[in-house]
């Protein structure tokens, strides 16, 4: 476990400074930190790259189970099992799987993980959301902050779990690496939308402004970063950054499965808010909390939503 304490001392950051990854001498703070090697390096490569890759992380036993946990809550509600699948016969993503599966919930908190989040937050970090996949989104490459937003920006990343061994053909991750860096901005982006479309209602108009922001980083991404693709074993671990453009390979095979898992996390004070919020906020003040906590395996977790195909 990170000491919180000796992290502040080595930060230098206060509750409502821009996470200190972003910050101009971030490769230097990191490198001082008084954190394992392994810490400093996935912050390092968060810095650089906008993401890291650690090997061998989780239990592939636990993988395993995670896997046959998955097939059980589909075997125990068909129903909702059948309505989740798409024109393919495909699973949809499961959200919150961690509720259900105490599999999930212990990829989740991995103690391993979380002190190094602890790190890269410089505060306690939390378990968010959760999203787990039997087959590739095949998603077009885009960032996450617009749903996971929060105040200041960047207080969140996403990390994703290989629970099995990545097939070339299944449509593996990929993502622009050093793409974290470049601007859209969202707020002219919302006060275009609002100039133009009047006619449109709020949550449109809301869709829209996600649509436009979307369609910049799908433009501005391969002239910004280097496309590469991970190769994942089961128990590998990628983190990234909420601005790294990523995205799912079109799957040469779809029949094939791509068993995985990505948490959603951030520090215990800072509450991750969603697209309204992302482009309607203003200020430095977050908007009201949106959540409760529980605990589980030592650390915190939201209590935001359901188990549910997406």
């Amino acid at each position: 476990m990170v000491n919180l304490s000796k992290l502040h001392d080595s930060i230098s950051r206060t509750s409502d400074e821009p996470l200190w990854l972003d910050a101009p001498d971030a490769a230097q703070r990191a490198s001082v930190a008084k954190v394992s090697d392994e810490a400093k390096q996935v912050a390092t490569d968060l810095i650089t790259k906008g993401i890291g890759i650690l090997r061998g992380v989780q239990d592939p036993t636990i993988c395993q189970q995670v896997i046959a946990d998955y097939q059980t809550f589909c075997g125990q509600s068909p129903d909702l099992h059948a309505s989740s699948l798409d024109e393919a016969g495909r699973e949809k993503r499961l959200v919150n799987f961690h509720n259900y599966s105490d599999a999930a919930m212990q990829i989740g908190t991995n103690p391993r993980l979380m002190s190094i989040l602890d790190f890269l937050f410089g505060a306690e970090a939390c378990v968010y959301t959760s999203l787990t996949f039997k087959y590739s989104t095949q998603q077009p490459v885009h960032r996450d902050i617009p749903h996971f937003a929060t105040w200041p920006r960047n207080y969140f990343v996403g990390v994703w779990t290989a629970l099995e061994d990545i097939d070339p053909e299944s449509g593996p991750l990929f993502y622009y690496e050093g793409g974290h860096r470049f601007e859209v901005d969202e707020a002219e982006i919302w006060q275009r939308v609002q100039r133009d479309r009047p006619d449109l209602s709020h949550k449109d108009a809301l869709e829209l402004a996600l649509d436009l922001y979307n369609g910049q980083v799908i433009d501005t991404a391969p002239h910004n970063g280097e496309h590469r693709i991970v190769e994942m074993k089961r128990g590998d671990v990628v983190i990234w950054h909420p601005q790294l453009p990523h995205g799912g390979s079109p799957a040469i095979d779809p029949s094939k499965s791509r068993w995985s898992t990505v948490f959603h996390c951030a520090p215990v004070r800072k509450q991750v808010h969603q697209h309204d919020a992302f482009f309607e906020h203003a200020g430095r003040e977050e908007p009201p909390s949106r959540y409760a906590y529980k605990n589980a395996y030592n650390r915190k977790v939201a209590v935001a939503g359901d188990v549910a195909f997406q």
